[in-house]
């Protein structure tokens, strides 16, 4: 009662605050439910934990066997019901066939998500987690990511009484999932033998807005028109050929559309052919208020990364010690700080300093902020590294904590957690002003052309689309990362920071250097290839093209770049585990 009250006075729609809150709370609520989404699973927990007999699986090791069972029956099941569910609609190609790489990668993704789900409930149900439970989330790097997560959702609520219907997004959600798909059937009479057939009204109701998914057969050769004659149409007609059907899905574009994406305007059929025919029309519609989909995905985020945070604790104890000490050592230092806050001013600057692109600065807006936050993000991953690794070994710290019962295993694979903990808080404080500059800089950029001010639909569409250049980004950050603790067991800082400098040149020019030597000298030739197969290609990294586009960066690419970092930091976990194996520490 409190929204429908106070929304039409503080509200309106031409309000720029609204505009620009609208999105941020999207965020913000997103947050609040995938905290409440991780207090759920931890009261679930506490119930488990008072299960006996999941100790005995624990302690055992065949708890892990067990997760592993689950884990692939719940991906099979997963995989039949995208491959032959609603969601199926999603991965029909331009060509009408089933994209079935990017299903696999999505679904390979999925299923990584789905191990975390079933470990964290096994693993985060024994009562020596919960009772590290609250130094963990309240203590060190835990409490900071938390504080973060809470601004971000006091915000967002904050912001709930400028915002324009949020009560209709939140009810939205459960459309998401149920997909309006609605198949109607059209009889045309043949055409005379000495004259065209006349054009049929057809009682075709959609919105343009919320379709998605349009397929048109029919059995005969079909026209389809605006107007009732061709000389009164005003949208170009649409020839239907006997027995290839015509299939359009939204991220086609609207200018690809065999209907008319205004809404309105009416449609007409007619029969080229003797003989009768039968149209059909499928329509598939997504819901009303397509920008639910961030509640979504940013809960989804929320929850993943939540239980990723408390498996490692969950699992490997001594590890996860080691990994909060060396996080807390570093959040202790200035230089995480400064990195922040030098990164956050750059990021605001950006906002009103002219580019003079011609009413594209937000596409330079969010290249030049996705790219500082990395390169600050790898600057602090490679410091942390050197001075938690290589610092602690010459210093013989790291002497002093293998003597006890710890594994130099654990010890590399806490340095590398502890690393990424770090690298996931600077993208969580710097990603949010990242997302809040670039919600804001449509109404700047309006302004500024005296253009019409855009709406927060715009707003939402361009901080969206903005998220898996972050993840990618991110995801970056985690392998130099992880390769920056192995390297950090055999040198200092200069020489690792070196190597990781070569690296991001050799990655990012990997494309490059392997077309230029094709065709070329077979020694040159085969020097290419070896560093395409070693060095990482970081161009799958980067949403360049994306921006230049202006057009989002697939699921399906995050999802296979997800993979790829996952076999990189593997391989760098390694390297690592070799290169310290040997290593003398005294």
């Amino acid at each position: 009662m409190a929204f429908q009250f106070l929304n039409p006075i503080l509200a309106a729609n031409d309000f720029w605050m609204t505009k620009w809150l609208t999105p941020i709370w999207f965020l913000g609520v997103g947050v609040v439910f995938g905290l409440a989404i991780l207090s759920l699973f931890l009261a679930l927990c506490y119930v488990l934990s008072k299960v006996t007999a999941l100790e005995k699986f624990r302690r055992d090791g065949s708890a892990h066997l067990v997760c592993l069972l689950v884990t692939l029956g719940l991906g099979a099941g997963l995989a039949l019901w995208t491959r032959f569910g609603f969601l199926s609609k999603a991965f029909i190609g331009d060509n009408g066939s089933f994209e079935t790489e990017e299903w696999a990668m999505i679904l390979l993704a999925s299923t990584l998500m789905i191990a975390i789900v079933v470990w964290a409930l096994v693993y985060c149900s024994s009562t020596r987690f919960l009772g590290e439970l609250r130094s963990l989330l309240f203590e060190g790097v835990g409490l900071y990511m938390l504080s973060v997560l809470s601004t971000v959702a006091a915000i967002g609520l904050a912001a709930s009484f400028l915002v324009d219907a949020p009560m209709a997004a939140i009810q939205g959600i459960p459309a998401l999932f149920k997909l309006s798909d609605v198949i109607t059937t059209v009889e045309l009479k043949g055409a005379p033998a000495d004259s065209a057939a006349e054009f049929v009204p057809l009682s075709i109701r959609y919105n343009p807005d919320s379709l998605a998914f349009v397929q048109i057969d029919s059995d005969r050769r079909v026209l389809l028109s605006d107007a009732p004659s061709l000389g009164e149409a005003q949208l170009r007609a649409l020839t239907i050929e006997a027995k290839t059907p015509i299939i359009w899905t939204s991220k086609m574009g609207s200018k690809e559309s065999p209907l008319p994406m205004v809404g309105g305007v009416s449609l007409y059929a007619q029969n080229q052919e003797i003989d009768s025919a039968t149209l059909k029309f499928r329509l598939v519609s997504s819901p009303p208020v397509r920008e639910s989909i961030t509640l979504v995905w940013v809960a989804l985020f929320v929850t993943v990364f939540g239980l990723l945070f408390m498996l490692m604790q969950a699992v490997s104890p001594k590890a996860a010690a080691i990994a909060l000490s060396a996080a807390k050592s570093e959040l202790s230092q200035p230089l995480p700080v400064m990195l922040m806050v030098i990164v956050s001013l750059a990021i605001l600057l950006f906002v009103f300093l002219p580019f003079h692109t011609l009413g594209e600065d937000i596409k330079l807006l969010k290249d030049c902020g996705v790219t500082l936050i990395l390169i600050a993000a790898i600057l602090q991953a490679v410091w942390s590294a050197s001075t938690s690794v290589n610092d602690e070994i010459e210093g013989r710290t790291a002497l002093t904590l293998l003597s006890k019962p710890i594994h130099r295993r654990s010890f590399i694979i806490g340095k590398i957690m502890g690393v990424i903990c770090i690298v996931m808080l600077m993208f969580l404080v710097l990603g949010t002003v990242e997302l809040l500059a670039v919600a804001y800089k449509p109404i700047v950029e309006s302004r500024e052309s005296s253009l019409e001010a855009p709406t927060w639909q715009q707003c939402h569409t361009e901080m969206f689309q903005t998220i898996p250049g972050l993840a990618l980004a991110f995801f970056e950050a985690i392998v130099f990362g992880a390769f920056a603790v192995a390297l950090g067991t055999r040198f200092s800082l200069l020489p690792n920071f070196t190597i990781c400098f070569s690296i991001y040149l050799l990655g990012h020019l990997t494309p490059t250097i392997v077309e230029s030597a094709a065709g070329g000298l077979p020694l040159v030739e085969f020097f290419s290839q070896l560093i395409s197969a070693v060095v990482p290609n970081l161009s799958h990294f980067s949403m360049e093209a994306a921006i230049d586009a202006e057009v989002g960066i697939p699921w399906s690419v995050i999802a296979s770049v997800l993979i790829y970092t996952a076999i990189y930091g593997v391989a760098a976990t390694l390297i690592g585990l070799l290169l310290f194996e040997d290593r003398d520490l005294a």
